[in-house]
């Protein structure tokens, strides 16, 4: 009796011990239990014996299961007969346990005098070995009647062999189609057509399609002739059905004959009338029938019996034991998710960490000759003051007659000093996960925007620390524009975020574009957006449209207001418009490609272009105009300075760099390269130039 309980409880819970074992990774403890298993089981539910004579003792022992269940799981989607378009809809076969098929260490084979079907090692037979493995569980099973098709079939439907609808049809190496199984079957040597030798080539996967549209009356609708064949005769069931969902409705059909599942006394009935009888009916089966109790009887008998049945103790057993794998199935889910978030916050931190030692290298590289250079640049610094405090000197000396001389000495003396003067990268704001695009001030705060769909707020007073992140976007923010305390963002997902600027929170949000926005610009009235080929005015009361600039030849990527006057930036030209009336007044020939960015000063119209130059055209004189040469690369962003009575203009570029350019004399004073990627975006304030670029960062000059 305890032999008894071992064993049914090593039955019923073999499965459960190695879903745990598989789930958990211990690959050794399933081999060392598995052979224990086959002790109670030679025989597992994929109809393969572990006492094959042809195995080896070092196969038996490491016979894993995942090899198992890949078989088991391969049968149930080939030969289920519910599976949807599976290659079973084209066989009303019954199935049965292949006593021909054999595993070798991962090797499939089907024994036939057929030489081509053998299949090959892991599943490199080809054609042939699939095509034998869709069939193996029809080579044992017994014809059933033909289905009852609603129209009559044409002969290139019909196999030439069984002369029946083709099933799994198959392209012999004679070019013509039989059912896979007439090829298969060992009497089928050669083709009736031409006597050739059969072998199989490929699947005809077009005429499967064919009979599958096909429609056929059910089985439980008909009946046979006196020539045993099945008639059609519009009595029970009268469904008419596809061919390749036949065998999945007979198998649901409410005219189907199935036994009363409680005891072979009541007979047959029909699938419809299974609830019914049920409700009804006065016999049942032991509760422990699952657990190997096969008593059967009327309700009263068996709820007798319940009492003393002796596999009270199994159920109970295995009912444990399913509770505690149950536990542990929780367990290793939790445990595996764990990993699986550590492992990714692993990855993100290494990462991180590769980002920054390559930053590291990039600066302990530049040190060395940033180095030389500054003291080479101090040295000529002090020879030029000596020079000119023995000018200043001189001139103090020389008579009345000079002193206008010596106001223009001193003049010429303050712009050198402007000249002279050297930025420097007084801080760096890091928090963003991505290239930052766009940059708006207002007072001490600096908002940016970045790939990270975020846009974050800066002190850059104190410490220059990050304040708030602002969230509402779900695309690159490309744009940003603060007006009447106001910030306006833009961004790939072709929307416009309205936002308080002091509370930074989000006031409406609008689809203003189909295509990514790329510039922002306002006034008191109007808000402006420019996109591929587009420019929308905005009213910014109602954020209604207001006029629509269409037109433009490529992408707007730049917009100005000033004046009264709107500037945007399209390729290769800079367009006016009068804001008042939305007219448009001038157009500029830029030449260089793409306008990419731009400013306007009291004297220029500034753009930064596609082939590395800085496009300067005067505003006084229209046929003035020069290009600035320097960078290596596209100039993306722009912004000037006035200090002294100087202008200056700030450039960022594809090449990594920032350029101090002086516009009286338009030559370029300081070459800034701090950054590790282009550089986006540059926005003036408080006497401080930030610079955002495509590392990520945001660099602080003064």
């Amino acid at each position: 009796f305890c032999s008894s309980l071992l064993i049914g409880c090593f039955q019923h819970c073999k499965s459960y011990l190695l879903i745990i074992l598989v789930m958990s990774g211990e690959a050794a403890d399933i081999h060392r239990l598995q052979p224990k298993i086959n002790l109670f089981d030679q025989t597992d539910e994929s109809g393969i014996s572990d006492s094959d004579p042809e195995e080896t003792e070092f196969e038996k022992e490491f016979l894993d299961v995942n090899r198992r269940r890949s078989i088991r799981k391969h049968k149930e989607n080939t030969l289920s007969p519910t599976s949807p378009k599976g290659p079973e809809y084209f066989s009303d076969m019954s199935i049965s346990p292949v006593s021909n098929l054999s595993i070798r260490s991962g090797k499939m084979s089907i024994h036939s005098r057929s030489p081509s079907t053998t299949t090959g090692r892991g599943g490199g037979g080809g054609v042939t070995s699939r095509l034998s493995q869709l069939v193996v569980g029809e080579l044992s099973g017994s014809d059933s009647e033909e289905p009852v098709f609603t129209a009559p079939l044409s002969d290139h439907l019909l196999c030439s062999i069984c002369r029946r609808v083709l099933r799994r049809p198959v392209v012999s190496g004679c070019g013509h189609t039989f059912c896979a199984r007439c090829v298969l079957l060992p009497k089928a040597k050669a083709c009736p057509m031409d006597n050739v030798q059969l072998s199989l080539v490929l699947e005809n996967i077009a005429l499967r399609d064919q009979i599958g549209s096909l429609t056929a009356y059910c089985r439980f609708g008909c009946a046979l002739s006196n020539e045993g064949k099945l008639l059609y005769t519009g009595q029970a069931c009268t469904s008419k059905i596809p061919f390749h969902e036949l065998r999945f409705h007979e198998s649901q059909c409410p005219w189907s004959i199935v036994p009363c599942p409680n005891s072979p006394q009541c007979g047959t009935l029909l699938s419809k009338d299974l609830t019914e009888h049920l409700f009804e009916c006065t016999h049942a089966k032991c509760r422990n029938k699952e657990y190997g109790c096969e008593v059967n009887g009327t309700s009263e008998e068996v709820e007798d019996h319940l009492s003393s049945c002796r596999f009270n103790v199994v159920r109970q057993v295995i009912e444990g034991f399913k509770s505690t794998v149950d536990d542990l199935v929780t367990e290793v889910k939790k445990q595996g998710k764990q990993i699986k978030d550590l492992t990714k916050s692993v990855n993100k931190l290494q990462h991180e960490l590769t980002q920054r030692e390559r930053v590291l290298d990039g600066r302990f590289s530049n040190l060395e000759e940033f180095q030389v250079h500054y003291d080479g640049s101090l040295n000529e610094t002090r020879v030029m003051l000596n020079e000119m405090s023995n000018e200043m000197n001189s001139i103090q000396l020389q008579d009345e007659e000079s002193e206008a001389e010596i106001g223009t000495s001193d003049s010429l003396g303050i712009v050198g000093n402007i000249e002279s003067h050297v930025y420097k990268c007084k801080g760096t704001f890091v928090g963003h996960d991505g290239p930052i695009w766009s940059m708006a001030a207002w007072g001490d705060l600096l908002f940016s925007g970045s790939s990270d769909h975020t846009i974050k707020v800066w002190d850059t007073l104190a410490n220059f620390t990050c304040l708030k992140t602002l969230h509402g976007h779900e695309g690159m923010v490309l744009s940003l524009c603060i007006n009447n305390n106001l910030l306006y963002s833009s961004a790939s997902d072709s929307m416009i975020c309205i936002w308080d600027i002091k509370t930074y929170q989000l006031l409406d949000n609008i689809t203003a574009h189909t295509n990514p926005i790329c510039t922002l610009a306002a006034n008191d009235k109007h808000l402006f957006s420019g996109s591929l080929r587009i420019i929308k005015v905005w009213d910014k009361g109602t954020l209604q449209t207001v006029r629509t600039l269409e037109g433009l030849n490529h992408w707007v990527r730049a917009l100005v207001i000033k004046n009264d006057k709107m500037y945007a930036g399209i390729y290769q030209a800079i367009k006016i418009w009068d804001v008042n009336s939305f007219e448009c007044e001038r157009v500029i020939d830029v030449k260089g490609g793409s306008v990419y960015s731009m400013v306007v000063t009291d004297r220029y119209i500034i753009c930064g272009t596609y082939d590395k130059g800085i496009f300067m055209q005067s505003l006084s004189n229209p046929r003035e105009s020069q290009v600035l040469r320097g960078h290596s690369g596209t100039v993306y962003c722009l912004g000037y300075l006035k200090s002294g009575g100087h202008t200056r203009l700030f450039s960022g570029a594809y090449d990594r760099t920032i350029k101090v350019w002086n516009l009286d004399k338009h030559i370029a004073l300081q070459t800034m390269d701090r950054h590790q990627g282009s550089v986006c975006c540059i926005v003036i304030a408080r006497g401080k130039i930030f610079s955002g670029a495509m590392d990520s960062t945001i660099k602080v000059w003064q």
